[in-house]
């Protein structure tokens, strides 16, 4: 049946997130996308090959079901692509099949998705991104192609392999790097070098799980673009056995019962056999399964009451034996108490939203030797169960539930079964209904602009003509929490003050007072900047609330001194470029007010490179170059036009630089962004702005730049008239 979502989209084009017009500020707890608390989040960039299929994930979600999923819109490297069945949504889960791949043109193509979720419609911009990869060139491979990884050898963490060309082939490889897939989650705990060396992240070695293959594809840049090389290695750990766990593994058996344990964890290499290696005392009546390693106690032992009995176990795979010292203890016992199902019940405590909470069972429940699971559960609860965000103590049965759960404020029902060690001593089902409040707390913040643009979507962007202008200007905040009526007490705090620029420590807030009362900043005269560094911030950190439950925002303020630079006066509006770093884009162009004739202004990035990220307090003069997460992202450029890295040098970011023999100008896809020559307005090319880890930068960049209005290349004459403000949420939904 025709989803009534694509009937019904193009009336509905104009709704949107309400997410969309609230001006982002970082948060110590995660703000929902709107007061009804429904967001939905896809897994990162997923690379896929010519000729390829694949499923994207179905995502996550926090707040009611989402239903009838469309997708809305498709763009390719930012222009408008016609569907032509390559990407297909399931309307019921929201998995997306990318196919029919074979004459897609390489780029990045980005997915937006709508969907319904308790009656209401949500239309997320560039929700998913695919990145179309040419193939892998002939004559490249992987050497060896599967790595033999044993857990027993000393520093097994640094077994390698590497890339290698045909030299007849003449491949040249700028760039290597891990090719991004939502299955994968495991490629953080692998590293690949400028090289092509491939190893394991030390890291993260002891997360590395014994008996588990792992499969990795490469992304390769050489001069004809990216390359997907699927497949290129595997690297097989293989292991004896390790870590065999029975839970539970002391239990109580009542005499001339039959009995038997559950089937236990362990890892290693496949093909485990196991075998009972020794019973104390030494009694007749124990086997074990030699395939499961369950444990069995046979009817009429006539082992005595009282006597405990200790198991030790052995296992074996074709890589060796293990043996596992009283891996299961058993004490006989004349009585064990059935399952009253009237007591099986549990005591729920008050819980909020973004809170980790254990349930216990209620003590008063009546069943020995009981075993808990859950059972029969649906939609989002089981989601979380199967992502172990809801997990349960078959032993105590008592719930978790993790900090990083995404249950909206709302009522839940997690259903739980026990059973007794035996049919005759009952079970029982409950259902344990979870009421989750929002925090009373929570709060969205921003603080308007002077600037004539809409005071939500441009907030905390305020300029200023003159000293007299900016001396004793009031910043006011707008509070709105999202279900309290009554406004909890507030405490505002500086994070940061005064911006140093280069060699100046007069920054824009300089003499500004914060009401710690009210979050009102007036601002002084003396923070009037006439130098190169005409423009800064203030950080202002607001916390609602004490204890578990309070909620902080952290959020900058822009202010910029419209001073005019020999006859030059840029004015970029909005002045902050607010980025999406996975995706880059453009800012826009700014109004020139001076000079009158624009043909021979000239304008490119040039040194002292300032950023901040937004929860650092000790460093008001910001992070440069040289150190991270800077420092890994001029790394990266460099390998990529095969360069050795100068910390100091402004490549990176210049449209006219031609140093190393390289014209900038016939690289503008590859630098981390650029000024335009024509329209001035800022680009930022996507994946450029990540660390070694491959986590994006989060924060804000103040760059300066150069000018002229001759025509020559700029150098000396420099000013700063725009911020760019890094997250990687801004234009996800």
């Amino acid at each position: 049946m025709k989803s009534k979502l694509s009937s019904t989209f193009n009336k509905l084009r104009i709704i949107m997130v309400a997410a969309l017009t609230v001006f982002c500020v970082s948060c110590d707890k995660t703000e929902t996308t709107d007061t009804t608390g429904f967001i939905l989040h896809y897994l990162g960039i997923t690379d896929i090959g010519p000729s390829m299929s694949y499923t994207l994930k179905a995502p996550a979600y926090k707040g009611s079901t989402p239903y009838d999923f469309t997708i809305t819109k498709i763009t390719l490297d930012n222009e408008s692509f016609s569907n032509n069945d390559n990407f297909v949504i399931n309307s019921e889960t929201g998995e997306i099949t990318v196919q029919n791949t074979d004459e897609m043109k390489p780029g990045l193509y980005n997915i937006s998705v709508g969907c319904y979720s308790n009656g209401k419609f949500f239309d997320f911009k560039d929700a998913v991104q695919v990145n179309m990869l040419l193939a892998v060139p002939e004559g490249v491979s992987v050497e060896p192609a599967e790595v033999l990884v044993k857990m027993e050898d000393e520093n097994w963490w640094e077994a390698s392999a590497k890339v290698t060309t045909d030299t007849e082939k003449h491949v040249s490889i700028t760039k290597y790097e891990f090719a991004e897939d939502e299955s994968k989650e495991y490629i953080k705990y692998f590293t690949i070098s400028n090289t092509g060396v491939i190893t394991f992240n030390p890291d993260h070695k002891d997360e590395i799980i014994p008996g588990e293959k792992y499969i990795l594809s490469l992304k390769l840049t050489t001069k004809a673009g990216e390359h997907l090389y699927p497949d290129a290695v595997t690297f097989n750990v293989i292991s004896k056995p390790l870590n065999l766990l029975y839970k539970p593994n002391t239990v109580r058996v009542e005499q001339n019962t039959a009995h038997e344990s559950q089937i236990p964890t362990i890892q290693g290499s496949k093909g485990m056999t196991y075998a009972i290696k020794s019973v104390t005392p030494e009694v007749a009546g124990f086997t074990i399964d030699e395939t499961t390693g369950k444990i069995s106690l046979a009817e009429n032992s006539t082992l005595e009451i009282g006597n405990v009995y200790k198991i030790d176990v052995t296992v074996t795979n074709e890589y060796g034996s293990a043996d596992f010292a009283e891996a299961y203890t058993v004490t006989i016992v004349d009585y064990i108490e059935p399952i009253d199902p009237e007591t099986f019940k549990y005591v729920v405590p008050e819980t909020y939203e973004e809170k980790a909470y254990k349930i216990p069972v209620d003590p008063k429940f009546k069943g020995d030797e009981a075993i808990f699971s859950f059972t029969n559960n649906t939609g989002i609860i089981q989601e979380h169960i199967n992502n172990n965000k809801i997990t349960i103590d078959p032993v105590s049965g008592t719930i978790s539930i993790t900090a990083d759960n995404t249950l909206a404020p709302g009522n839940y029902k997690i259903n739980v079964k026990v059973v007794g060690p035996t049919e005759d001593k009952g079970e029982a089902t409950t259902t344990v209904v979870l009421e989750i409040k929002a925090n009373p707390n929570k709060f969205t913040l921003y603080y308007g602009n002077n600037i004539g643009l809409n005071t939500v979507q441009h907030a905390n962007q305020f300029a200023y003509s003159s000293k007299d202008e900016m001396d004793n200007a009031e910043l006011i905040p707008t509070v709105n929490f999202l279900t309290n009526t009554t406004t909890p007490n507030i405490k505002w705090e500086y994070q940061i003050k005064d911006l140093i620029g280069g060699n100046k420590s007069i920054g824009v807030g300089k003499d500004a007072v914060l009401d710690t009362q009210t979050g009102k900043i007036t601002l002084s005269k003396n923070g009037y900047t006439t130098g190169s560094m005409n423009m800064g911030l203030i950080i202002v950190k607001a916390t609602a609330g004490d204890g578990d439950l309070a909620y902080s925002v952290t959020t900058p303020i822009f202010i910029r001194c419209n001073v005019e630079k020999n006859g030059v006066f840029v004015k970029y509006s909005p002045f902050v470029f607010k980025v999406n770093p996975k995706i880059g884009g453009w800012s826009e162009a700014p109004i020139i007010e001076k000079p009158t004739d624009h043909t021979t202004l000239k304008m490119d990035f040039r040194k002292d490179i300032n950023y901040f990220n937004i929860e650092i307090t000790d460093n008001p003069k910001g992070l440069t170059p040289t150190s991270s997460p800077l420092k890994e992202v001029w790394d990266s450029f460099f390998a990529d036009i095969d360069k050795t890295v100068s910390y100091s040098s402004i490549k990176p970011i210049s449209y006219y630089n031609t140093d190393s023999n390289i014209d900038n100008k016939s690289i503008t896809d590859r630098l981390l962004g650029y000024v335009d020559p024509i329209s001035k307005a800022i680009r930022i090319n996507p994946e450029k702005w990540k660390n070694e880890k491959g986590e994006y930068i989060n924060g804000i960049l103040f760059a300066r730049i150069a000018y002229t209005t001759d025509g020559t290349i700029p150098n000396s004459q420099v000013f700063y008239p725009i911020a760019i403000w890094f997250d990687e949420t801004y234009g996800d939904n």
